[in-house]
């Protein structure tokens, strides 16, 4: 279902995932990078967004953003002028982004283990910030198939590695992690079995942080 410039599905319980409303996720976005060090973060990973496209160098690429959650990445996308598709299983993520962004772009209710979309329908697919919250590597393939499915091309993706750092930090705050960590060797498995290869791979913080975002190419057939 495709939501248009004055197009907008009757709003089904179906759809509420994560955000049961507009205003909810209004609050998730004023709140979730308000801290100093969480707007470091969020300065970091758009940086290392634009030196991935600017590796690409591609004019013209069609994009499919998913979970575009509420659009955080939406404006360095546009600034290139590329063709941008949003897709989220949140329909109230989707409707804050057509209330808030200035130009907003074509944006569908998908699920990302079962895209709505022909196979190669796009130059890159783009997946941030989803696969930590998975628990087995049965998620994470099937989620990778659909990507490297729908994509001709390439795929950015951000996961999250085992370190030290998150170990100390973990032991010493005794609270329970909301994400899923995996070793390189288990990604990299990963990755083979779904038809990617790594193009390039980009540290958030060495040392750190414990998210690394991945330049990936699919694997010609």
């Amino acid at each position: 279902m495709v939501l248009g410039q004055n197009n907008f599905p009757m709003q089904r319980k179906s759809y509420a995932v994560t955000w049961q409303s507009v205003a909810a996720v209004k609050r998730y976005a004023q709140s979730r990078y308000r801290n100093l060090d969480q707007r470091w973060v969020s300065f970091l990973e758009k940086r290392r967004i634009n030196n991935i496209l600017a590796i690409l160098k591609d004019a013209h690429l069609a994009i499919l953003d998913i979970p575009s959650g509420y659009g955080r990445f939406t404006p360095i996308f546009q600034t290139r002028n590329y063709q941008l598709i949003n897709a989220d299983l949140n329909l109230y993520a989707l409707l804050y982004q057509r209330q808030t962004l200035k130009s907003a772009p074509p944006a569908v209710i998908a699920n990302v283990q079962a895209l709505p979309f022909r196979s190669n329908s796009f130059d890159l697919t783009f997946n941030f910030r989803l696969l930590q919250h998975f628990n087995t590597s049965q998620e994470r393939l099937k989620t990778l198939f659909e990507l490297q499915r729908v994509t001709r091309r390439y795929a950015v993706i951000s996961i999250y590695h085992h370190s030290l750092f998150h170990k100390v930090t973990g032991w010493l705050n005794y609270r329970p992690r909301k994400m899923n960590m995996i070793t390189k060797k288990e990604w990299l498995s990963e990755l083979m079995q779904s038809g990617f290869r790594v193009k390039k791979s980009f540290p958030l913080m060495r040392f750190f942080h414990a998210q690394h975002i991945y330049l990936l190419a699919k694997v010609s057939s």
